[in-house]
């Protein structure tokens, strides 16, 4: 029943809406990380992985918002209600925590997740990306408990794929803003 259940909250993180192409696969199971476009946060990237006490964790650059969202889910968190604010602490290894209002979220409408967002001004989304792929765990805590402890395994890959991932992204972004037509014929020199 658990493997059930962690199978469709999985499938429910990566595909919220495949028919209507609204995630796209970059790359499948960096070390047990899948990378994927979002259609509807302006194609930004995102890493996801599914934990085996039911939590998932979803890392992404939000170019819609101009940040980078972390963003912790669990079945059990019945209780989060979309839009509310929670006080959380997030510690990469023996580092120091980031502690910010993170947004209740459900994805879906049914898994709830947490969602800290660390804006791109001044370096801090670097900062926060350089500990992230630096450590091999992080703590989540709320209101002085922790609530969640998770092992990053394959973090730095997953993390260097997204960032390739979003390099494409903006590229072609830039592409479509030029106006170019790669398929126009060249004026006529005489």
């Amino acid at each position: 029943m658990v493997k059930i259940v962690f199978g469709a909250a999985l499938a429910l993180c990566t595909a919220s809406a495949t028919v209507a192409q609204d995630t796209v696969t970059w790359a499948d199971d960096i070390r047990g990380w899948n990378v994927s476009i979002d259609r509807t946060i302006d194609d930004s990237c995102f890493i996801i992985f599914g934990f085996a006490n039911e939590m998932f964790l979803r890392f992404q650059f939000n170019a819609a918002q101009q940040n980078v969202q972390f963003i912790v889910a669990s079945v059990q968190w019945d209780s989060v209600e979309t839009g509310q604010d929670y006080d959380v602490e997030v510690a990469f290894g023996d580092l120091d925590p980031w502690a910010g209002a993170a947004k209740g979220h459900r994805w879906n409408e049914i898994l709830p997740s947490l969602v800290l967002s660390v804006p791109v001004a001044d370096q801090q989304a670097s900062h926060f990306v350089e500990e992230f792929t630096a450590k091999e765990s992080v703590r989540i805590s709320y209101g002085g408990s922790e609530i969640a402890t998770l092992v990053l395994t394959g973090v730095e890959e997953a993390v260097a794929s997204m960032l390739d991932c979003q390099a494409a992204m903006s590229k072609a972004e830039s592409l479509r803003d030029s106006g170019t037509d790669p398929f126009a014929s060249k004026p006529d020199p005489i």
